[in-house]
């Protein structure tokens, strides 16, 4: 007769995202303003004639555990368009603990890719600046 397997019981550190306090959130948007503002300062004026979609502001917003930048576009005027413009994902934080951030990109695909985890605030504002994929 075979013998069975012992079972191991383990604690394992839960992956899901904690909401953070209206001042950590008052912080990061702080934290971020700046950055925010300067990359607004930096966009190209629109071309005239429009042919291809192009981003005419960037924006910061929280929604539950998650701090956004976002990109707004303005699309190429088509008798086609259903609207004028659209909204993309740019970066994202996702609040994991006292002043612990993991960093996505969103991706072609329409899911977001963690691919730092556990960094600061400030850490995450340092990879944005720095990471080729988040290049503009």
């Amino acid at each position: 007769m075979a013998k069975k397997s012992k079972t191991v019981w383990a604690w394992v550190q839960s992956n899901d995202p904690v909401k953070p306090t209206e001042p950590e959130k008052n912080r990061i948007t702080a934290l971020f303003a700046p950055f925010v503002q300067a990359l607004n300062a930096s966009l190209p004026p629109l071309a005239e004639p429009q042919e291809f979609n192009q981003v005419v502001k960037i924006d910061s917003k929280w929604r539950g555990s998650y701090f956004y930048l976002i990109c707004h576009y303005k699309s190429a005027p088509r008798p086609t368009n259903i609207q004028d413009g659209f909204e993309v994902g740019y970066a994202r934080l996702t609040a994991k603990g006292r002043d612990k951030y993991d960093l996505a990109y969103f991706r072609h695909t329409g899911k977001w890719f963690t691919f730092l985890p556990d960094l600061s605030a400030e850490e995450c504002l340092e990879q944005i600046k720095t990471q080729p994929i988040f290049t503009m």
